[in-house]
């Protein structure tokens, strides 16, 4: 091996195979209905994180942002949670995302239903969206 094949090996490491990459092997089906880290009930749902288990009411929600991430091979979309007690990240390699997404859009009817399919374009944009916010009264 030449001095400069050693030094492009070295400067270009193999690249591991992303868990996006993992994950698009599963079936859509399969990862649409998947419950992931969430459970939900009437009331709100739960949520299993590294630190513990957290239960969460969806009244106890007061802001869901959209957005999306420029990850050079690809975007990904991102949805902040902000509750009474804090917020969190969730995105689409978060297991359970697509059921989050559609468990959302049915508690909160004002959520455009396809905020994240309009979130996309345009392409290298973060695209901002500011999907539902609790009104509060004075």
């Amino acid at each position: 091996m030449s001095f400069f094949e050693s030094l492009k090996k070295f400067l270009k490491p193999a690249r591991p195979k992303l868990k996006r990459e993992r994950e698009l092997i599963k079936p859509f089906k399969g990862r649409y209905d998947d419950m992931g880290i969430f459970t939900f009930d009437g009331d709100g749902f739960t949520i299993t994180l590294k630190d513990g288990t957290h239960a969460i009411q969806w009244q106890n929600v007061e802001k869901l942002t959209g957005y999306k991430i420029d990850l050079m091979e690809f975007d990904e979309i991102c949805l902040n949670i902000v509750t009474n007690d804090g917020s969190f990240t969730i995105s689409e390699d978060t297991p359970g995302w697509y059921r989050f997404i559609k468990e959302s859009k049915e508690v909160f009817p004002g959520i455009d239903k396809d905020w994240d399919a309009k979130i996309v374009y345009p392409s290298f944009a973060t695209n901002l969206t500011i999907l539902y916010e609790k009104p509060h009264h004075s």
